[in-house]
């Protein structure tokens, strides 16, 4: 695995936020659904960095223990997404996490590359982007699979603002930090989640497919200011 740092400027809209998709003409995930909470009493963490204890509240980030995650529940386990992203994070190294959490980063951009699906994690001050994506080159688009949306507290705890599925933007990053998501019609339509429980389940799906597909074992490329 190879990672790339760029301490460059990061060419990002900065003054739109990923948490604002435009609704419209987008249909959004209908009635309520199975809570996307996670279930400490079936997932192992670790205490391998020092800010992220095991121990902490449910609505804070932890460290997966990965050599205890059952293989056989990993599609039915509820996991939160928090915890793939530093889970993710502290994988390709001990130093990007620490980068990733450094309030003193104003932004931090990591892409894990394969020949189909990517990753998207990005963090602007408190907000932060996680999506799985396709480049339709043809197209001249972006699909992401799965997005969501956080804004991270002062005390440590994350707070889902939005998740989408389907999400169609330009390949242009500042597109999709202003979170200019449109419908592509098709079998499957775009659709945004507005239910604080079917956000969470989603957000749970996002994390599913992160960290069974161990994104941080691919070409890694960073970026931050």
């Amino acid at each position: 695995m190879t990672v790339h740092t760029d301490t460059g400027p990061m060419d990002i809209d900065f003054g739109k936020l990923p948490t604002a998709i435009d609704t419209n003409n987008c249909p959004v995930s209908p009635g309520k659904s199975d809570s996307g909470g996670s279930d400490k009493s079936t997932l192992s963490y670790t205490d391998d960095f020092e800010t992220l204890p095991s121990s902490g509240p449910t609505s804070h980030a932890h460290i997966i223990d990965l050599g205890e995650y059952p293989t056989s529940m990993k599609e039915e386990r509820t996991l939160k997404l928090q915890d793939a992203i530093v889970t993710t994070l502290i994988n390709v190294s001990l130093a990007t996490l620490r980068s990733f959490v450094d309030p003193t980063i104003n932004a931090f951009k990591a892409a894990f590359s394969t020949k189909d699906v990517q990753l998207i994690i990005w963090r602007k001050g408190l907000e932060v982007f996680i999506g799985t994506f396709e480049h339709h080159k043809s197209m001249k688009l972006y699909r992401f699979e799965h997005v969501a949306g956080f804004l991270i507290g002062y005390d440590g705890s994350w707070h889902l603002k939005v998740t989408a599925s389907n999400a169609y933007s330009a390949p242009k990053w500042p597109d999709v930090w202003a979170g200019k998501f449109e419908c592509h019609g098709g079998v499957a339509k775009m659709t945004i989640e507005n239910e604080e429980m079917n956000m969470a389940k989603r957000a749970s799906i996002l994390a599913s497919t992160v960290i069974s597909g161990r994104y941080w074992e691919l070409k890694t490329d960073i970026k931050m200011t």
